[in-house]
């Protein structure tokens, strides 16, 4: 499981780690009024945009990074917000590298400076004090269950009687999420806050045993305001056209 090669003999030890997380961070989980689900994903993220206008209208954090499961999520808060799209650097708006070193220098500078990406800015990602104090995740990232290797695994499970969702989508959940909360505490001088907009973390019995895998950080839960209106859906350009019908 480790990947190592094991002998006779051979021990593993779990080191704590060398940080105060209790004092050098803490965990935000607002009271949000939706669950980040399809059914009203665009609500949840209206209400996830409104927060976060508020968090950076008090101006504590110039170093900022927001994660995001999905492209579509994604690309919906970037629409909410279009009055902080000049302090926003999106994935796919240049190479990841480029963006990084322009989040760095805007920073040096003093100015805000929003990363906003998917899983692999959650990943290799080194941004000590202020160049990142404030991390915030969209959700909890359970793998897709439309996926075809899921669901061959989950089906090859079930057949062992197992249960996919413990042994496949939770540990997997939890592998992004400690990822995903491991970019804000880097050294000793790092600080800041993790803000999830997920209350499953809460309010389901799994939820116990994904924060029981973090880091420990002092828990708030901020009340959210109020949700502007969802912004129209704007039409992709890649939209296919119908075929007119055939002259005889």
């Amino acid at each position: 499981m480790s990947g190592l090669s094991e002998k006779a003999g051979d021990r593993f030890v779990a080191l704590d780690s060398p940080f105060n997380h209790v004092e050098q961070g803490k965990l935000v989980i607002p009271q949000m009024r939706y669950e980040p689900l399809m059914t009203h994903e665009a609500e949840h993220i209206a209400e996830m945009a409104g927060f976060f206008r508020q968090q950076m209208a008090e101006k504590k954090h110039k170093g900022v990074l927001v994660l995001f499961a999905s492209n579509r999520a994604m690309q919906q808060f970037v629409a909410c917000l279009p009055d902080l799209r000049l302090s926003m650097l999106v994935q796919g708006d240049q190479p990841r590298s480029r963006l990084v070193d322009l989040h760095r220098q805007r920073v040096a500078k003093g100015e805000t400076s929003i990363l906003i990406g998917l899983q692999s800015f959650a990943e290799g990602l080194d941004l000590k004090g202020d160049l990142l104090s404030q991390v915030h995740i969209h959700k909890i990232a359970f793998p897709p269950v439309d996926s075809p290797v899921i669901l061959t695994e989950g089906e090859w499970l079930k057949s062992l009687k197992r249960y996919p969702f413990e042994v496949q989508s939770l540990p997997s959940a939890s592998f992004t999420l400690i990822q995903q909360v491991g970019r804000l505490i880097r050294s000793h001088q790092c600080y800041g806050e993790i803000v999830i907009y997920d209350r499953r973390l809460l309010s389901k019995s799994y939820g116990s045993r994904l924060l029981a895998a973090l880091p420990i950080f002092p828990i708030e839960q901020p009340e959210t305001p109020e949700p502007a209106a969802i912004p129209a859906t704007v039409v992709p350009k890649n939209t296919v056209r119908k075929r007119r019908p055939t002259r005889r």
